[in-house]
């Protein structure tokens, strides 16, 4: 079923709405089927599969780029009973309080009254939305309720700890409704962006656009990477495009929004948008820069041990170029990390502190894998390969090797090959410095912007950046790459096994996207009071 809206559109865009949907990376064939499809569409569904403990526990996946259907959130709309829980709730006591409540922080006398009373406002919010047990003390920052503070957050799409930020705060004084509403858009742009082959959001610029008069991200989302915008920087073209969407559809509140949604969602829906940009075509001539910004290798800990601060500023920050006929556009200018002092195993099985750099040069995104799955090298410890069981003990850390939303690599990775002519004069690329552009689950490391050498990025702008590039690049469709993995782990006397059977589904961009990684600045502590980097200095 098409639904056509009226007045009949001069440019019009078909829109999938439907509960199947999933983004055009993860996109298959009869001959080339994705085994990770089905289980995104499971977890935008909010279906995780009963042996999926990882996807039970996190519950919403939205932070982790994996936004819910339309099903989902018009059951969260129409919810009338939590509404009214919410609604119920008198919030001065959370109001009152601005500064950020956090489990180590318990406060004293009229502070701690204040403290006790906001929490206690929190809880029930959090019981509202069916997130905290009855085991949470009325008005104690215990487990169980940092543990729903957490639940809340992922909901929210917050990309914070799971502590009583001011973000956190402002959040939970939001009407419920409006909150839905937010989380409608959000899932509206990522079916738009798909549909459009847009990408350019306003951070070439730094002018993010609103879309019906609100911002639905995190500010955390929307930051300066530079004061400065990108030269010839692209306008926000997502929001408006997703804004005439949301009008087309009758999506302009969450009154009405909810009314649009009880009558029904069409599978599809054909939508007047604005023209995208005259450079946009199926074979689009692009190239990335990735600039490491301030780069600190100094050792980290001073003589004492203790953490030294970093003096690094500028963040690391991906540009995303195109050629128009008359000058080149920045697309997109994201956040993203580059290598740091990581721990790392040694010959002797000791561990130890070694700076991890992110090679500068030039680069090609030729392979590009969906769902990858990360297999850990050998210098990897132990210890980082494993996590605490249910009933106690250890297990082998299944969920950060993947594929899934919790991988090291995310949901959606881009190889730095380097280009290789081989003894019968053609080019080949090669994985020679096994370094990625990719997704991450891990959303405090990007906004550190650190890594183990690797350039992350926020799951859902990984998803994005694959799918605009399949979009306009010529690819193959190579499917599932099927490789083996094993590693053998010896921890406190148990031996664990961590195995994965394939690096995951992969394309070949033909031909590749220039990537270059550009020096930055390199700072240095006042005191250093350590060799320096890189170099391997056993801990104490």
């Amino acid at each position: 079923m098409l639904l056509a809206l009226d007045p009949p559109p001069s440019y019009a865009t078909v829109i999938d709405l439907g509960d199947d949907w999933a983004p055009a990376i993860f996109s298959e064939t009869d001959a080339r089927p994705q085994s990770y499809r089905s289980r995104l569409v499971a977890l935008a569904n909010e279906r995780p599969d009963a042996a999926d403990e990882t996807a039970r526990r996190d519950r919403y996946f939205e932070l982790f780029g994996i936004f819910p259907s339309f099903s989902v959130i018009r059951d969260r709309l129409l919810d009338q009973r939590r509404h009214a829980c919410h609604a119920a709730i008198d919030d001065r006591p959370l109001r009152e309080t601005t500064r950020t409540i956090a489990p180590w922080d318990a406060g004293r006398g009229a502070p701690r009254l204040a403290r006790r009373a906001a929490l206690s406002t929190v809880q029930r919010h959090l019981a509202c939305e069916g997130l905290l047990p009855g085991a949470a003390r009325d008005g104690a920052f215990d487990s169980p309720t940092q543990a729903a503070i957490a639940l809340y957050q992922r909901r929210h799409m917050l990309p914070s700890q799971p502590v009583i930020d001011r973000e956190t705060r402002e959040t939970l004084l939001t009407d419920s409704r409006e909150l839905d509403f937010r989380t409608l858009l959000r899932a509206l742009r990522e079916r738009v962006v798909d549909a459009t082959g847009l990408i350019e959001d306003g951070s070439a610029r730094n002018d993010w656009q609103p879309v019906l008069g609100r911002f639905m991200d995190s500010p955390e989302y929307r930051r300066q990477l530079r004061p400065q915008p990108a030269p010839n920087g692209a306008p926000d073209l997502v929001s408006p495009a997703t804004e005439a969407a949301a009008r087309a559809l009758g999506w302009t509140s969450p009154q009405a929004a909810a009314a649009a949604l009880a009558a029904g969602v069409p599978p599809r829906a054909s939508v007047q948008l604005p023209s995208p940009p005259a450079y946009h075509s199926a074979r689009m001539e692009l190239r990335a820069e990735i600039d490491r910004g301030d780069v600190w290798t100094s050792y980290p800990l001073d003589a004492e041990g203790r953490p030294r601060p970093s003096p690094a500023k500028n963040r690391p920050m991906l540009t995303l170029y195109a050629r128009a006929p008359d000058r080149e556009v920045a697309l997109v200018r994201w956040p993203t990390t580059i290598g740091a002092w990581k721990e790392e195993k040694l010959d002797d099985d000791s561990v130890a502190l070694r700076y991890k750099p992110s090679p500068v040069g030039k680069f090609f995104w030729h392979d590009l894998v969906a769902a990858p799955a990360w297999f850990p090298p050998p210098t990897t410890p132990d210890r980082e390969l494993l996590r605490p069981a249910p009933g106690g003990g250890w297990r082998p850390d299944q969920d950060a090797v993947g594929p899934g939303y919790r991988s090291a690599y995310g949901l959606v990775a881009l190889l730095h090959d380097r280009a290789v002519v081989t003894s019968a004069g053609t080019t080949t690329f090669a994985d020679i410095d096994e370094i990625r552009t990719h997704g991450s689950g891990n959303y405090r490391s990007i906004l550190r912007g650190s890594s183990h050498g690797c350039h992350r990025l926020f799951n859902h702008l990984a998803v994005r950046l694959g799918s605009f590039l399949l979009a306009h690049r010529a690819y193959e469709r190579r499917g599932l790459i099927d490789e083996g993995y094993l590693r053998t782990i010896h921890w406190r006397g148990r031996t664990f096994k961590l195995r994965a059977g394939a690096r995951g589904y992969g394309y070949a961009i033909d031909p590749p996207v220039p990537v270059e990684v550009l020096r930055g600045k390199i700072v240095r502590s006042a005191r250093p009071g350590a060799p320096p980097a890189p170099a391997t200095i056993p801990r104490t």
